[in-house]
């Protein structure tokens, strides 16, 4: 009875001391786009993560500062939030996320990374005729989903081209050559050719858009 006893002792000891499992944050999308300086103009980061301290606080590091304290933990653990993208005003870079546990930071914290993007529509020439073919190199589109140009002449779309099938780059690049306005005869006046990602054309399609002003002239013969 007491080699049984010891036995099954042992094994109940084993049972209560099996590890806790580590704190685990969800993962990052690949890229975030960063519009303007100011915080609205930045895309919403989520953060979420379950194992930590029960009913303590969060804290978040950007890049190696601390931006904001999430809301504390629930019961279990577990919590979510969001904070900005930081801003990028060209191009593109990696950006890193520390999660940390403020009551136990040696053992609950994560590191995540991803990339910003900056937001914008380059069209080379800048100045020419409607009917001759531009390049449109544009960054930050970072839907799955096709690339569209909208021509729009007082306040209404006149016609849609798509650019790309998809984006080329987890940030949202592509390059496409078109006519500068692919419509023949085209008023004079001032055009826009805006760039979203939408089929439908609205003035603000969320979540990204690029407008790019062309004013068409004629030039008459002189009698």
């Amino acid at each position: 009875m007491g080699l049984r006893l010891l036995a099954l002792t042992a094994l109940a000891c084993g049972t209560l001391a099996a590890p806790v499992a580590a704190a685990t944050v969800d993962p990052l999308k690949p890229c975030y786009v960063s519009a303007g300086e100011e915080p609205q103009a930045r895309e919403n980061v989520p953060i979420a993560g379950t194992g930590f301290t029960p009913g303590e606080s969060v804290d978040i590091l950007l890049d190696g500062i601390l931006v904001e304290d999430l809301p504390k933990t629930d019961e279990y653990g577990n919590f979510s939030g969001t904070i900005d993208a930081p801003f990028q005003a060209a191009g593109e870079r990696s950006f890193s996320v520390v999660v940390r546990d403020r009551a136990n930071p040696s053992a609950n914290t994560a590191t995540l990374s991803s990339r910003v993007t900056d937001l914008n529509v380059r069209m080379r020439p800048r100045e020419t005729e409607a009917s001759e073919r531009v390049r449109l190199k544009g960054r930050g589109f970072t839907r799955d989903a096709p690339i569209f140009a909208h021509y729009v002449f007082d306040g209404v779309r006149q016609k849609r081209v798509r650019l790309a099938r998809r984006p080329t780059s987890p940030c949202g690049t592509f390059t496409a050559r078109r006519r500068q306005i692919p419509i023949a005869d085209p008023r004079s006046g001032e055009w826009t050719i805006q760039i979203d990602q939408r089929r439908r054309y609205s003035p603000q399609p969320r979540p990204v858009w690029v407008q790019i002003p062309v004013t068409i002239e004629r030039e008459f013969a002189q009698p």
